[in-house]
């Protein structure tokens, strides 16, 4: 009899063993799934080359860099030129998006990335963001850009027309190309067509003496009514200084101008545009 109570002890014992096992197992198991956080956190880009906004002199991939590691979604990404749309090869390397253009990119033009939604997962299928992005790709720095205009544009308003071409070094650039490339960063030559104001503007006319030359004569002049100076419009009145012969005068920047039109100013070839 002993030997059989002895026995069924042992298989209570094992039964109450197996029982502390699996509830030890479940307590376990179910801590370890309550401490599981689930990631619905989107991938962030967290670097661009190029640069946004930047210049660059060569056509070249686009790459950028996501905070974690990331895999294609819909890859739906566009490369723009305007409104074109430039033909492009997309890849994924680790947290790396990569652009590649199939053809070189074209100079003095300025191109905007387009990423769109869900364009690309992380691991946890969380997708992305838009994100767009500007560079140009162009033959000059955004420093010579404004070294070439501030000289056209003194050019400009000492004869009234733009140059033929704005050189740096022994290379020229033809104006209608360099005016192309300033553009791109949202610069511009200052002439007496770029501005709304000239359209109500009008003109002046006042009759004086000619004191450019040698002979006075009695002469008179019809100008648009704007100062190639300073490029104010609606600003030039006639005499006020009460000078014997007449003159134009600039109420923005006090320049003069004989009745002919051209500037006094020692050395200035500057004239009044004649209407």
């Amino acid at each position: 009899m002993r030997h059989g109570g002895d026995k069924i002890k042992r298989k209570l014992l094992l039964s109450v063993l197996l029982l502390f096992g699996l509830a030890l197992i479940l307590n376990v198991n179910l801590v370890s799934a309550a401490n599981i956080t689930t990631d619905h956190t989107q991938p962030k880009i967290t670097a661009v080359n190029p640069a946004s906004n930047t210049i660059i002199t060569n056509s070249k991939p686009i790459i950028l860099t996501f905070n974690e590691t990331i895999k294609p979604g819909s890859l739906w990404i566009e490369l723009k030129d305007g409104k074109t749309s430039i033909p492009i090869k997309k890849s994924v390397n680790g947290n790396t998006l990569i652009i590649t253009p199939v053809n070189p990119l074209k100079t003095s033009i300025k191109y905007n990335i387009v990423v769109h939604t869900n364009s690309i997962t992380d691991l946890s299928g969380n997708g992305n963001n838009p994100y767009t992005s500007l560079f140009t790709v162009s033959s000059l720095t955004l420093a010579q850009m404004k070294d070439g205009l501030n000289r056209a544009q003194i050019f400009y308003n000492e004869h009234n027309r733009l140059p033929t071409y704005v050189s740096f070094g022994s290379k020229k650039i033809v104006i209608i190309e360099f005016q192309k490339i300033i553009t791109t960063q949202g610069l511009k030559i200052k002439t007496i067509n770029d501005k709304s104001e000239s359209k109500d503007a009008g003109t002046v006319t006042a009759a004086g003496w000619n004191s450019c030359c040698s002979g006075w004569y009695k002469t008179s002049g019809t100008f648009i009514n704007y100062c190639p100076l300073c490029h104010s419009y609606s600003c030039l009145t006639y005499n006020p200084k009460h000078t014997y012969e007449g003159e134009w005068t600039c109420t923005k920047c006090d320049a003069d101008y004989c009745i002919c039109g051209r500037c006094k100013a020692t050395g200035s070839n500057a004239h009044l545009i004649t209407a």
